[in-house]
């Protein structure tokens, strides 16, 4: 029998299916990206906790993951929520050496913050839907390819130059920081790996009053454009099972 691994998905936002009827809610739709990897389907147990509303959180000693999702919400914000997602992720990192910590989006900056990154709004508005991001070398070894693309939808930024032991996956011209690893506790990316065009779409959607109409129609354009998903989830699959 494979060694079952423990994953909880913090669920950070819920817009994109409040009623949990069409993926399962955010938690659910990332949930069954993750398992669409035939290696997480036989060795994975997955739980997703909705930490916005119900602000209740998974006891890390049962868990070896933990992955804290994306939401519009301002990871310095001080809504109650947030400050405890920050508390949380800060005392997992310090207390729980053999636990391993991933974040996309918001769970990217949240975790970014944890490590003492700095992290600000940025200047160019939203970075929106498919982007090739240049890989560093370091992200190179992780996805195997010089490039990867994937989904975005932030205008908060990771803006650090220095990351001490922690190391940039890779950057785009909106944004320096595209992503961070360090082997054995932290894979995370400012982008949406679990984000495919129709998810993207509805996210365009619900961003698009905070967007000018050419805003709205390049990012709808761009979301037509080729995604690496796959490439994405097996270097996270990997990273998981090591």
């Amino acid at each position: 029998m494979p060694h079952i691994i423990r994953i909880s998905i913090l669920e950070c936002w819920n817009d994109i299916d409040p009623s949990r009827s069409r993926y399962g809610g955010y938690g659910g739709l990332t949930s069954t990206w993750l398992r669409s990897n035939h290696r997480l389907q036989q060795q994975a147990e997955i739980h997703i906790w909705d930490i916005k509303n119900s602000m209740e959180y998974p006891n890390l000693e049962d868990y070896d993951v933990a992955i804290i999702i994306g939401s519009p919400a301002n990871p310095k914000g001080e809504d109650p929520w947030i400050v405890k997602l920050r508390a949380f992720v800060n005392k997992g990192l310090e207390k729980e050496k053999d636990k391993k910590f991933i974040g996309f989006c918001f769970g990217h900056q949240i975790i970014a913050l944890a490590c003492g990154l700095s992290i600000e709004s940025n200047d160019a508005g939203y970075e929106l839907a498919t982007t090739p991001i240049q890989l560093s070398e370091i992200g190179k070894g992780l996805f195997k390819q010089d490039l990867i693309y994937l989904n975005q939808c932030h205008l908060w930024s990771v803006i650090d130059n220095g990351l001490g032991q922690v190391q940039n996956i890779g950057s785009t011209d909106h944004s320096q920081v595209q992503g961070l690893f360090l082997p054995g506790r932290l894979w995370c990316l400012q982008a949406h790996p679990e984000f495919d065009p129709a998810v993207m779409g509805q996210v365009l959607d619900l961003t698009r009053s905070e967007l000018t109409d050419e805003e709205y129609r390049k990012a709808r354009a761009h979301n037509q454009q080729k995604l690496d998903q796959q490439v994405a989830l097996e270097s996270l699959v990997n990273f998981i099972l090591e």
